[in-house]
């Protein structure tokens, strides 16, 4: 995933920075994450490409903020992104290397890590099963709906999937020790 696809999406409505970490965390917590210098360099950088605008607009509550908008020729390079068909999600995850190498690690230690993302891949499910789903209220929302939904079930379905990974892992980790332990050494 894209972080400047994300913000040129985000941009069609105007938004401040500060207004699109809040957006941000809110729509992209449970799949994406960027902290406030990440989003900031990106839209300065799709600034300089003209990909979006910015306009300083008065604030009630302190000095003039900037508010950023995503041009015509970004939405033109949104939706050139989108019709590129699915990015696949990348397998760039920190979690593939630290499984390799959890043999490092004691038996204990290991059944600690692996509990860890057990709970992780729990309170992924349990979150996600929160969201709420909003009635449409025109054929527009319908369309948004949708498409979110679409999102949140995906991530829903990988997150059970690993859920389900996960626990079988921990119970294979856990009778792996305990032939160990009868054995004497390792499986």
């Amino acid at each position: 995933m894209s972080l400047d696809h994300i913000l040129l999406g985000a941009l069609e409505e105007p938004r401040s920075g500060y207004d699109l970490k809040q957006w941000f965390d809110e729509v992209f917590a449970f799949f994406w994450n960027a902290d406030q210098s990440q989003i900031y360099r990106t839209i300065n950088k799709l600034a300089d490409q003209g990909l979006v605008s910015g306009k300083a607009v008065s604030s009630t509550i302190g000095p003039d903020k900037r508010v950023y908008r995503t041009t015509a020729k970004g939405r033109a390079e949104l939706k050139r992104w989108l019709r590129e068909g699915p990015v696949s999600p990348s397998q760039r995850t920190a979690i593939y290397a630290q499984l390799i190498f959890l043999s490092d690690l004691s038996d204990a230690e290991a059944a600690q890590f692996l509990r860890a993302m057990k709970a992780q891949a729990d309170a992924m499910v349990a979150a996600l099963s929160q969201v709420p789903e909003t009635e449409p209220q025109n054929e527009e929302e319908s369309r948004t709906r949708f498409f979110n939904s679409a999102s949140l079930g995906l991530g829903l379905a990988r997150a059970k999937a690993t859920q389900a990974y996960v626990a079988a892992l921990v119970e294979e980790h856990a009778a792996l020790v305990g032939k160990e332990d009868r054995d004497g050494h390792a499986a």
